[in-house]
């Protein structure tokens, strides 16, 4: 496997990528010192430091990796408040990123032993050194003994370099083009039609010609004939206009191939810099780790491969860092010493896998929920598990390593590999099994420029999705699909999915009486097991088309990543489906993707009635029709006797009865919240010690003391809701 030193065009990429990142680093430096909120700046400079950080390993700079390294712990520390931006924290951040430019490989670059002084300058600016001393690089010394350079004539060569921006331009021209030559064939077609018609009758006109010919004028006769005549030589003309326009669509396809096959590289140029990457976090961990490499010719667009570079980078990491055990630990578990992390990539379709795997000890569950229960991301009782629970890998600055080195504990590295892929329009998937390890899927389309994309039909419009982002499609007809809760699901392989509609979604009016004949199933992280299928009048099949933005006048539409203008004029918006989810779980409430689901008979647990005692009472307050008739189906499937209350109002009018043996309540309701109605609840006589549980989707720590204020006993979040999670409190509470 050949290193980045050996390859001149992987080194002259991963220069100008270290190049742009110094050059964002200064000018966010030069506005430090006056911006009004310095820690949005700082936290952008920090990602460019840790970028150059991660390059460097790559290219085996050692100096420049400890320089980088360093500027990630001042940059940190200034981004936590430790200390004040001064002026010197500034000047001394802007002289290292000139000592790592001056330290990229090139023939006057400064060695590792000149980067010290910067090195040492930045450890004493953390440690709390006021004022900062800029130290003073030293001068490359030339090699006094080595023979002056000569000038040799370039040798012959049969390739030329390009810019890239000539290639995605000739690109773009190409689409345009390739759309122009479907916007002839289908006037082709029309004049192919007319042409026909035009036969049909002039047939008819000569039959009656001949039949009349004695009482017709002759110049009748002679006009008659030319226009039948004419009418000959016009079907012949538009049967060779035909012809050629079906070679022009050949030509075309060639064109616009060779043109995208100028773009296409082979993903070895990112392969090739993950062997020393493994090498040195293997060694920096002291583990024994083996990197097995396939589909290394597999090629995909440069603008893909390079979006997606960084993300393969942080990946392999984290195998080696988080996935694999020391060779002690395996051996003790039965496995060989040496682990393995497997990086492989394949064409699956219209688009590329990519996969980092590992046979490593796999995800450990209970850490991850014990920090996300500490970053308040999941309430403390919570039990979730699963993909929802692993999703949360991906969430900013999320770590579980208590311990910060050069490769984790800082919270980078998921969430810029899910933004990296999401970005380019591809899915990212975790898959894990506890003591046998774990793998990360990046699903990305072939080219940014020519997308494969499922043609759908809602109402009088067409939309167009990537097949990147869909699961599976399917016929609604012959799907099993039910009524939940209110709310449509249909089960796939066992499992029930949300079934929205994607022209309500869309704010559509539905023109026909007929139900949506298909769905598109996708994932996402509220729905069970990471899906939600939305519905469509019907699916046209797929397409290769060429996606243009809206451009600055449009500038960026929600749910809209893209158009293409059909051959018959037609403007097909490209939808974003996991942003269109984003918007309508939002607007239903978090527990949105449960509630479509609806209860699970695998996870609703009916208690056996016992004769002679009486079922506990739950006054259930939610104005959410839908998440009301959801957890009343919940609690009453676990053997609860359940009343509901449409509001906050509604819900303190039932304080004259006899009291419930618990209320669940939402906080954001009409009239009285749900903090009103727990104050209301602790004050009326009977009440005072019913427990009071508040589901709200406010998971700011404010909301939460104040529900603890009022006098909640409980307070869950509805976008972590886990069926299991509020029987099992409930049942805490009330006591059976």
């Amino acid at each position: 496997m050949p290193a980045w030193g050996d390859d001149p065009e992987l080194l002259a990429t991963f220069r100008a990528e270290v190049e742009e990142r110094l050059a964002s680093l200064q000018s966010g430096l030069l506005q430090l010192e006056k911006h009004q909120s310095p820690r949005q700046v700082v936290t952008v400079l920090f990602r460019d430091a840790h970028t150059v950080k991660g390059s460097a390993r790559m290219l085996g700079l050692e100096g420049v990796l400890h320089v980088a390294h360093t500027m990630e712990d001042l940059l940190g520390a200034l981004r936590d408040g430790r200390f004040v931006v001064r002026k010197d924290h500034v000047d001394l951040l802007l002289a290292a990123c000139d000592g790592i430019l001056r330290a990229l490989p090139g023939p006057d670059s400064l060695d590792d032993a000149a980067l010290t002084p910067l090195v040492e300058a930045l450890r004493s600016a953390v440690a709390g050194a006021n004022p900062v001393v800029l130290p003073v690089l030293a001068a490359p010394v030339p090699d006094q003994g080595a023979a002056p350079e000569l000038k040799t004539p370039r040798q012959a060569s049969d390739s030329v370099r390009v810019a890239a921006s000539k290639v995605y331009d000739l690109l773009d021209a190409v689409g345009e083009a390739d759309l122009g030559a479907r916007r002839v064939e289908q006037t082709t077609g029309m004049l192919l039609t007319l042409a026909a018609e035009q036969a049909r009758w002039a047939g008819i006109l000569r039959q009656a010609t001949q039949r009349h010919s004695a009482t017709l004028p002759p110049e009748v006769t002679f006009a008659l004939h030319r226009l039948v005549g004419a009418g000959d030589d016009l079907s012949g003309n538009v049967r060779t206009l035909r012809e050629l326009v079906e070679g022009h669509r050949v030509g075309m396809a060639l064109v616009r191939d060779g043109a995208m096959g100028l773009a296409m590289v082979p993903v070895r140029r990112v392969f090739a810099a993950l062997p020393r990457i493994l090498r040195d976090v293997a060694a920096a961990t002291g583990k024994d780790v083996l990197l097995e490499l396939s589909g290394e010719d597999v090629e995909l667009d440069k603008q893909v491969l390079d979006g997606v570079a960084d993300a393969l980078k942080h990946l392999v990491i984290n195998a080696v860092d988080h996935g694999c055990e020391p060779p002690a630990e395996r051996a003790a578990v039965g496995k060989p010493p040496r682990a393995v992390v497997t990086v492989s990539a394949r064409s699956v379709g219209g688009t590329i896998v990519l996969e980092v795997a590992d046979d490593g000890a796999g995800v450990d569950e209970d850490a991850v929920r014990a920090k996300a229960i500490r970053l308040g991301l999941l309430p403390a009782d919570s039990a979730v598990t699963g993909p929802v629970l692993l999703n949360l890998l991906f969430a900013p600055s999320f770590s579980t390593s208590d311990i910060v080195t050069e490769t984790s504990g800082r919270g980078v590295g998921l969430d810029v590999v899910q933004d990296a892929v999401e970005e380019l329009g591809g899915l990212v998937e975790v898959q894990s099994e506890r003591g046998l390890g774990t793998s990360f899927v990046l699903t990305l389309p072939v080219t940014l420029g020519v997308l494969r994309c499922l043609i759908a039909r809602v109402g009088d419009e067409r939309y167009a999705v990537p097949v990147p982002g869909v699961v599976e499609s399917l016929s609604l007809r012959d799907a099993e699909v039910h009524t939940l809760a209110g709310a449509p699901v249909v089960v796939r392989h066992g499992l029930s999915v949300p079934l929205l509609d994607l022209g309500a979604a869309l704010g559509l009016p539905r023109t026909s009486s007929e139900s949506p004949r298909a769905a598109l199933v996708v994932r996402h992280a509220s729905g069970p097991g990471g899906q939600i299928a939305w519905a469509v009048d019907r699916l046209e099949g797929e397409s290769e088309l060429v996606v243009k933005d809206l451009g600055a006048f449009l500038g960026r539409v929600p749910t809209v990543a893209g158009a293409t203008i059909d051959g018959d004029g037609s403007v097909v918006c490209l939808l974003d489906l996991r942003e269109l989810a984003d918007k309508v779980v939002g607007a239903m409430g978090g527990i949105a993707g449960a509630m479509t689901s609806g209860a699970s008979a695998a996870l609703v647990r009916k208690a056996a009635a016992v004769p002679g005692v009486r079922k506990p009472r739950v006054l259930v307050v939610e104005d959410s029709v839908g998440v009301r008739e959801l957890q009343r189906v919940i609690l009453e499937g676990a053997g609860y006797l359940v009343e509901t209350a449409v509001d906050g109002l509604d819900g303190a009018s039932r304080l004259r009865d006899d009291p419930a043996d618990l209320v669940l309540s939402d906080v954001e309701m009409p009239g009285m919240d749900g903090f009103d109605l727990t104050r209301t609840i602790r004050r009326t006589k009977g009440w005072e010690n019913v427990p009071v549980i508040i589901m709200t989707s406010r998971n700011e720590e404010h909301a939460r003391q104040a529900g603890l204020d009022a006098g909640c006993s409980a307070y869950l979040l509805k976008n972590e809701f886990d069926q299991e999670q509020l029987v099992s409190t409930v049942r805490r509470l009330v006591g059976r």
